[in-house]
């Protein structure tokens, strides 16, 4: 750990009471041919300022999309000195006329040292106005949480396949949030992950003559990338909430659960290269349900197949696995995920 740390990147530096003063004059400056734009607060912590940079860079890609004030909070608990600085730059991007550009304000901190107790004030004190807040939690939650921080936060996003010990995590949250007394809709991306494989499953089974295969259904084939298996078991999480799968068992990479009737549904995961998952098999007596994402990764190829004699295919996106598109979709259209906290207990049950 360097004592001093290389901030040239971060932007230009400001007085952290100054912070609105200094803004204003940046947009004053340039007004005739820039339009300040912002829906909401979009703040993302993280520890490490090497992380800056590469988060800068994703705020920018982000704000071509969906305006916003941004709001990076970066953590070096292991600094010598406790010590908070700030600073401002802004990103801008062409009209679609071409005439003006629309900008969005990005607003950096660098908390060094003993300044946890600091980010929720600081993070509040800088809100544009009354807009939402949608807050991006990077890596682990720590232990114990700060509950003040949920005040403000509408929408908080996290990657549960950064967690390491996700039934702790989970717990950690989810009192933290109870004892704060608010309803802050959780997002994770590792859940948004499966997203257009859940959509590719649920639309091929509209069709009635696939609905009858559903309850029937003896086992589940699943392929994910080796970092992916906490995606694979979320999807497992998914099935058991949706088809009212009971008493589980896992070992290794098989898990069984028993359908309502009381007849088991074997789950088989495994591991192989390829974009988070990449294949799903549904398989009962009267046919199969196969997912297979091509190789160009924006496809799912769907085949249908009813006995031995009729075989039908379908084309349906696959949509991206990137983390500012995973990030669009669940600040632009993202829903409470009701679904999502059953299957998190399941996942979090079959990986302990």
């Amino acid at each position: 750990m360097p004592t001093t740390i290389d901030t040239s990147t971060f932007g230009k530096p400001v007085e952290v009471g100054q912070i609105a003063r200094e803004l204003k004059k940046l947009w004053d400056a340039d007004a005739a041919a820039t339009t300040k734009a912002s829906l909401i607060n979009f703040a993302v912590y993280f520890r490490g300022a090497e992380k800056m940079q590469g988060n800068t860079e994703m705020v920018s890609e982000f704000t071509g999309q969906h305006a916003c004030r941004a709001l990076l909070l970066c953590h070096e608990p292991n600094a010598p000195e406790p010590k908070v600085s700030a600073f401002i730059n802004a990103h801008c991007h062409l009209t679609k006329a071409g005439a003006k550009q629309i900008c969005c304000e990005q607003i950096s901190f660098l908390f060094e040292g003993n300044t946890a107790g600091r980010i929720a004030n600081t993070l509040f004190a800088n809100l544009d106005s009354d807009l939402p807040l949608y807050l991006w939690w990077q890596g682990e939650f720590p232990d114990p949480i700060d509950e003040t921080i949920w005040a403000w936060v509408d929408r908080l996003i996290y990657d549960s396949q950064e967690w390491k010990d996700s039934r702790k995590q989970y717990r950690l949250l989810h009192e933290s949030i109870a004892r704060a007394e608010t309803r802050v809709t959780l997002c994770d991306l590792n859940w948004a992950r499966t997203l257009h494989l859940r959509q590719a499953l649920a639309m091929t089974f509209d069709h009635p003559e696939n609905l009858t295969m559903l309850d029937g259904i003896t086992t589940v084939n699943v392929a994910h990338a080796p970092e992916n298996r906490s995606t694979a078991l979320l999807l497992v999480g998914w099935f058991v909430a949706q088809l009212h799968l009971t008493n589980g068992q896992s070992k290794g990479t098989t898990i069984t659960f028993k359908h309502p009737d009381g007849q088991p549904i074997v789950f088989n995961l495994r591991a192989e290269p390829g974009r988070s998952i990449s294949f799903c098999e549904l398989v009962a007596p009267g046919g199969t349900v196969a997912v297979q994402r091509d190789q160009q990764g924006d496809f799912f190829r769907v085949e249908v197949k009813h006995g031995t004699d009729r075989v039908y295919q379908h084309l349906l996106p696959a949509g991206s696995n990137a983390t500012t598109d995973l990030l669009l979709w669940e600040i632009g259209g993202g829903s409470t995920h009701k679904v999502y906290s059953k299957a998190l207990g399941i996942a979090d049950e079959l990986a302990g």
